[in-house]
């Protein structure tokens, strides 16, 4: 259950903090208020179970990883603090906007999302494993949190806005591009993937094994790692450009119907790349 509470808790902290960041790119002046509204409440929402979650299950690293609680030093109380202050700010964000009190939102929505994005970052220091401690090591999982909880972000929120023109009258453009934003965060989540592969592997014959176990289907992780490839990056590639076509040609019914499918496999491909991580400690 532990395990199970682990990744749910990363999956929402990171499904809030995305469409947060992603809010925090789309002009408001042009966007229906009650859009904003519906983004930080869902944020709120999240971020209020993830940390119900954490606190009725409390977590710890599997003893196979290295890291003794003393190690962690303030990152734990630090980390909560952050998500704290980022749920009291996106909550204050909803209840302006639901009060229909536009004035200082873009600043409301940028402070949460830079509130959001230290609180990943100070994660991604506290659940490091022994190995992560030293040179560029000590930024993977960082970047993965961050890369992570933005594909989440713009994949959900570009679907939520796609079904909103479909009942509000909006510009077609932010459509498209919301599509290019799409692109855009693939391409940074693949990098960071690829990223983490050069590393373990430049380690010589000890990396390289690691991923080699890591990919092996028959006496590894591999039945859980291609799946997180295929379905997680690899078929979001595909429907990413689909829907940036689709959306370029104006057709946003269509591009929102692609955009309802990559959801589903944007959030497969995330919860299989964090039980990953705890089965094998190497984040993907």
């Amino acid at each position: 259950m532990f395990h199970i509470s682990f990744i749910l808790v990363m999956f929402l902290y990171q499904f809030a903090v995305g469409c947060m960041i992603l809010l925090a790119l789309m002009p408001l002046q042009e966007v229906d208020v009650k859009f904003y509204q519906l983004a930080s409440g869902l944020s709120s929402l999240l971020t209020s179970i993830g940390l119900g979650l954490a606190f009725y299950y409390p977590f710890q690293l599997p003893s196979s990883f290295g890291v003794t609680v003393a190690q962690q030093g303030p990152w734990p109380h630090l980390t909560l603090g952050l998500y704290l202050g980022f749920l009291a700010s996106s909550l204050f964000l909803y209840v302006r906007m639901r009060l229909k009190q536009a004035a200082f939102a873009k600043i409301l929505v940028r402070i949460s999302a830079g509130l959001g994005a230290m609180a990943l970052v100070s994660e991604g220091l506290l659940y490091r494993t022994q190995g992560m401690y030293d040179g560029l090591k000590s930024l993977v999982l960082p970047l993965h949190f961050l890369s992570g909880a933005m594909f989440l972000g713009v994949f959900v929120l570009a679907m939520i806005f796609g079904h909103w023109y479909l009942v509000k009258s909006m510009p077609k453009r932010l459509l498209a591009r919301m599509a290019e934003m799409l692109i855009v965060v693939l391409v940074l989540r693949i990098v960071v993937v690829l990223g983490t592969f050069w590393l373990y592997s430049s380690e010589g014959a000890a990396g390289q094994q690691t991923i080699s176990n890591l990919m092996d289907i028959a006496g590894g992780h591999g039945l859980f790692f291609w799946e997180r490839m295929l379905a997680g990056l690899g078929i979001p590639a595909v429907l990413s450009y689909m829907i940036w076509k689709t959306a370029k040609l104006g057709a946003n019914q269509s591009a929102t119907g692609l955009l309802y499918v990559g959801v589903v496999f944007v959030i497969i491909g995330e919860m299989i790349s964090k039980y990953i991580f705890l089965l094998s400690s190497i984040p993907i």
